[in-house]
């Protein structure tokens, strides 16, 4: 019997998993962007999820799991198709925050200007782990999977970007072979990343 973990494609009932990971993966930064009420943003992340919204949809997720049970996820997809995933959400944002989007988009404005990844690059928007699972290995197993997309995207290249305070993110990635390529500094410093790149 095969005790590993097994990754599958996400579905629109691991909303509640990926409201949990979006605020992990972005750290600090996730009360910034979606506001300091926690509950309220969950509910909000949950919602663009189970409804496909663009880069917060489910057909872009990945859950790693042990005996049915969750314990953590991956968001990527090809650079290339990071503006339309990204500009997808708009249309979904009145059900997910109500008056408060007018606010989010506010703040969400303020980072148009960032390059995530470029166009020949699988870009891993989020990636988290249940702080409870830590240590066991399945953090490297869900980059080794995105390696694995990447190649069978045609692609020889993954990126990503991380707050230049997650020492523990930044040793994993750097341990998986990924390597910073730029830092780019913010007036708020929450918002600050380096972006790191890996060839595969």
């Amino acid at each position: 019997m095969n005790d590993a973990p097994l990754i599958r494609p996400a579905r629109p009932d691991d909303a509640p998993l990926a409201a949990v990971v979006f605020r992990l993966s972005m750290n600090r930064f996730a009360e910034h962007l979606f506001g300091a009420d926690g509950h309220a943003a969950e509910i909000a992340l949950m919602k663009l999820f189970s409804r496909n919204a663009g880069r917060f949809g489910y057909e872009r997720a990945f859950v790693i799991e042990h005996h049915k049970r969750a314990l953590g996820m991956l968001i990527a997809f090809p650079g290339r198709d990071l503006t339309r995933l990204t500009l997808a959400p708009l249309r979904f944002l009145p059900l997910a925050f109500g008056w408060g989007m007018f606010g989010f988009i506010a703040r969400a404005l303020a980072f148009a200007s960032v390059r995530e990844a470029q166009a020949d690059e699988y870009y891993l928007s989020n990636l988290a782990v249940l702080p409870a699972m830590h240590g066991r290995g399945y953090g490297p197993r869900l980059l080794n999977y995105a390696d694995e997309q990447a190649r069978a995207c045609g692609l020889s290249k993954c990126s990503l970007l991380v707050s230049p305070r997650n020492k523990a993110a930044l040793r994993l990635y750097k341990k998986h072979g990924y390597e910073i390529v730029s830092t780019h500094h913010h007036k708020n410093p929450l918002a600050s990343y380096h972006r790191m790149v890996k060839q595969v």
